[in-house]
């Protein structure tokens, strides 16, 4: 819990006290490898907070699956648009790896949120944060080639690509694995 209230504490610029405040309303819980945190048609009411383990966030089109997104340690993880909707997710948040996480629901939050102005705060910052990432992401789409979104994630989160099988990898990068395979090709060889 220690490495999750320093994740917080520097992702908010908030004092020990804010910290266990804001912690008091999680649960922790582990999740196996494979397992559904969020499911494809069910509403999201929970946000959680990732202390070990990794999750990608999954659209399915025609049986193929599509990666929408990736979640490591010290992140938080939700359906963000079911959330604030409250519509039926049309994704699903699975595990990639046994995952410890720590959930807290829209209940607490919102429980937080009116009792306390600094929990308000960090929603602000959260949805600030959101925005900016996924218009780097959307950005990337359509402007970077390849080979730059590929060496975008990984100069990210160096661990990621030991971590996350190549054919994940291409699915988030809009790739086929033989790309990614040409790519990695090219790093090894210096040509990129």
């Amino acid at each position: 819990m220690n490495n999750i209230k320093d994740s917080v504490r520097l992702l908010f610029n908030l004092s020990e006290e804010e910290v266990n405040i804001f912690l008091s309303e999680f649960t922790k819980k582990e999740i196996k490898k494979n397992e559904i945190f969020i499911a494809d048609g069910e509403i999201c009411n929970k946000v959680g907070l990732i202390e070990k383990g990794l999750m990608m966030c999954v659209y399915n089109k025609n049986g193929n699956e599509i990666i929408e997104e990736f979640a490591f340690e010290n992140s938080f993880i939700t359906n963000y648009y079911s959330y604030l909707t409250c519509k039926p997710s049309e994704k699903e948040i699975r595990c990639i790896e046994d995952t410890i996480v720590h959930v807290i629901t829209r209940q607490g939050l919102d429980k937080l949120g009116n009792e306390y102005q600094f929990i308000r705060d960090m929603a602000r910052q959260m949805n600030e944060r959101l925005f900016l990432r996924n218009h780097d992401r959307v950005k990337s789409l359509l402007l970077d080639s390849p080979p730059e979104r590929y060496l975008q994630l990984v100069s990210q989160r160096k661990d990621l690509a030991q971590r996350i099988p190549q054919y994940l990898i291409a699915s988030y990068l809009g790739v086929t694995p033989e790309t990614i395979s040409r790519i990695r090709n090219k790093i090894s060889t210096g040509l990129y």
